[in-house]
């Protein structure tokens, strides 16, 4: 898999990953497919990696072929007391590149960038209560739980909690 920052050349397949992940996974996430279904593709290009920002954006990860088969959102405050943290958000894998260990790639390669900026001192990320696999990915990563928001989304007539997780790095990095 190759992992990178998504751009404007990706904004027709990202949509369309998108799109899939909340129509397939709508628990994994705040927005819903009918929400971001209406929005343009001027919209979704707008959520993509700038090239004149190197600090955050969406990474995909892309097959042999360049199918886009997975992302993760990274961002890094932006309010200078704030500036330190950095968070992720919207992890998604295709069901078919599940299980190759395609979102553990994306996850290292986004804390990999984090590292590199030299400044942040955590990352923080929100996951489903009840997604396993995601937390268990999270936590295998060195990521603990620092708070659990009780009936934080509403789905379907049905309540979901949802872990708060953090990272620290070390302060010599």
């Amino acid at each position: 898999m190759k992992i990178r920052f998504l751009n404007s050349q990706d904004v027709t397949a990202y949509r369309e990953l998108r799109l899939q992940a909340l129509s397939e996974s709508p628990t994994a996430f705040a927005s819903s497919f009918e929400q971001e279904a209406c929005l343009t593709l001027t919209d979704f290009a707008a959520r993509l990696y700038a090239h004149d920002n190197y600090t955050s954006g969406i990474f995909g990860a892309f097959d042999d072929r360049e199918r886009l088969a997975g992302m993760l959102g990274f961002s890094r405050e932006s309010r200078p007391k704030r500036a330190h943290i950095g968070s992720l958000w919207s992890m998604y894998v295709l069901p078919e590149f599940r299980r190759q260990s395609v979102g553990a790639a994306l996850l290292d390669r986004a804390l990999s960038h984090a590292r590199q900026l030299g400044v942040l001192r955590q990352i923080v990320l929100a996951v489903t209560a009840n997604n396993l696999a995601a937390s268990s990915l999270y936590k295998s990563r060195g990521f603990e739980r620092f708070g659990l928001e009780r009936d934080a989304l509403f789905i379907d007539g049905t309540y979901f909690d949802e872990e708060h997780l953090v990272l620290h790095f070390n302060h010599d990095i």
